[in-house]
């Protein structure tokens, strides 16, 4: 996302005034509290386009006249944009002019950003609800000193600061942990991945964020499991010696820690040719554990098994065909409950794979498909298949995405538009595509087995499809399929 943490934000704001309007104040030493009313201005460009005249500013300074102002509660409202607030009291006996400016700085007293207050007008005896908005999001966790400034009628000065902190993103059931400036004002960091929000998952982790004994594998372009969010969230062949050159668990595989490369034959994504970024991606929607920079999976406590059958280019050839089989095959003789296809293909595929995939649904084993990505009423393989959950995309506005296929096998739709994820190095990057709502739908059944691991797959299935928000037609439509997925629906269901 442009600008977290960064230290030069361009910001811009527009500035709203919720004016609390008290009785008449017959004297300054003799104030009564009444019941308020309540009048709401959004302010224009200039302070003369105030339709009421008497809160215009005074032509001419008047001497001896009373103009006191304060600055009431200070408030950071939002960090994706960067929201502030303040209320400013009119203490005076007259209505003044009012402007200034907010200067957000680090803790070492390093400036970020100074945003400035452009004039409004506040009427004697009003409280006025100043609101700025940026433009940009500002993530990066610390602590922070915001101070504001305010210009009372060219002829005084008010200031107040609010030291606050960005916590990065917890996970409500793990370990607390020990940041500095516990006391002060605080400001949970948000998912950088809109999708995460859209889908509930931050209500789901108050019941589980994943059990660490199911094992969603991705069978891809490969994992970078050396990258700091997904590190923690790779699954470990408890039954393999590392790098003995024995294969202990006699499964065919030599020292198959985390998985096995199907594209160069080797135990590691990581050795031999270089990774796509695009099963990174996949994996970090699914499963990356929080860190700084605010990339979160849906199921960030489940584990990733890295199953590699794509180049490093990202394509699929012909000669992959047995690889890919081998690849599902691995999956289920290795305790995969879900496997992530983030791959179609626009032709039918050979009857010897269609063999894999009844063979893995018999074995329990959930697989998760998508539409395509050609704006088609089609479905492709391996989605269309009946033991495939089929996924379509939707944009910000729940809408199918333009890119997006759809058709009848459609079960669910997640988010797939413009994705902020993770690729192989740890940069963060954008992305759209169907995808890239394949892995919410992994992420969420990997939730409800972590919930309830006895389900089988269609009963996981189930709730998934139960707990859904409907959209489009009433109920099954070619579109959406059941609908949104909800993580927090089917944690809850799923925990009755």
């Amino acid at each position: 996302m442009n600008g977290i943490g960064g230290s030069a934000m361009k910001l811009v704001f527009s500035v709203i005034l919720v004016l609390v309007v008290g009785a008449c104040v017959p004297a300054p030493s003799e104030v009564r509290e009444t019941a308020p009313e309540i009048v709401t201005l959004e302010l224009e460009e200039e302070i003369d386009d105030i339709e009421d005249d008497s809160a215009a500013l005074p032509a001419t300074i008047q001497p001896n006249v009373v103009r006191e102002g304060r600055i009431g509660k200070i408030d950071i409202e939002g960090l994706t944009p960067l929201e502030v607030s303040f209320e400013f009291h009119n203490i005076g006996q007259t209505p003044m002019g009012v402007y200034g400016k907010a200067i957000l700085s680090d803790y070492l007293g390093n400036q970020v950003e100074e945003i400035a207050i452009k004039p409004f007008g506040v009427q004697s005896g009003q409280v006025a609800q100043v609101k700025l908005s940026s433009r940009w999001g500002f993530q990066k966790p610390g602590i922070y000193l915001l101070q504001i400034t305010l210009e009372i009628d060219l002829d005084a000065l008010v200031s107040k600061s609010l030291a606050f902190r960005i916590a990065p993103i917890s996970l409500p059931l793990s370990p607390s942990q020990n940041l500095e400036g516990e006391e002060l004002y605080t400001i949970p960091q948000k998912p950088v991945n809109w999708g995460i929000t859209r889908i509930q998952a931050p209500l789901a982790w108050q019941t589980t964020h994943g059990a660490d004994n199911i094992i969603v594998a991705v069978i891809d372009s490969g994992v970078d499991s050396n990258i700091p969010e997904l590190d923690r969230s790779m699954w470990v062949n408890q039954d393999e010696i590392p790098d003995n050159g024995v294969d202990d668990d006699e499964n065919g595989y030599i020292d198959d820690i985390h998985g096995w490369d199907f594209q160069d034959n080797d135990n590691s994504s990581l050795s031999g040719t270089s990774l796509h970024w695009h099963g990174t991606f996949v994996a970090s929607i699914i499963a990356a554990w929080p860190t700084e920079g605010g990339i979160v999976g849906v199921a960030p406590g489940v584990k990733i098994m890295d199953i590699r059958i794509l180049d490093s280019e990202g394509r699929f050839k012909q000669r992959n065909w047995k690889p890919f089989i081998n690849a599902i095959d691995y999956a289920v003789d290795n305790g995969a409950r879900i496997i992530n296809l983030s791959i179609y293909a626009d032709g039918k595929m050979p009857s010897s794979f269609k063999k894999a995939i009844q063979r893995a649904y018999k074995n329990g084993v959930i697989i998760v498909g998508i539409t395509g990505n050609d704006g088609k009423s089609q479905v492709y393989y391996p989605g269309k298949y009946n033991y495939v959950i089929a996924v379509s995309a939707t944009n910000f506005n729940d809408q199918l995405a333009s890119f997006s296929n759809y058709g009848d096998e459609v079960a669910v739709t997640a988010p797939g538009y413009l994705i902020t994820s993770l690729t192989h190095g740890g940069s963060p990057a954008t992305m759209s595509g169907t995808s890239y709502a394949g892995p919410h739908v992994s992420g969420i059944l990997a939730l409800i087995l972590s919930v309830n691991p006895q389900l089988t797959a269609a009963e996981a299935l189930a709730l998934l499809e139960k707990s859904v928000a409907d959209l489009g037609e009433q109920g099954h439509d070619r579109q959406f399929g059941y609908g949104l997925i909800d993580a927090y629906r089917s944690v809850t269901r799923t925990s009755q």
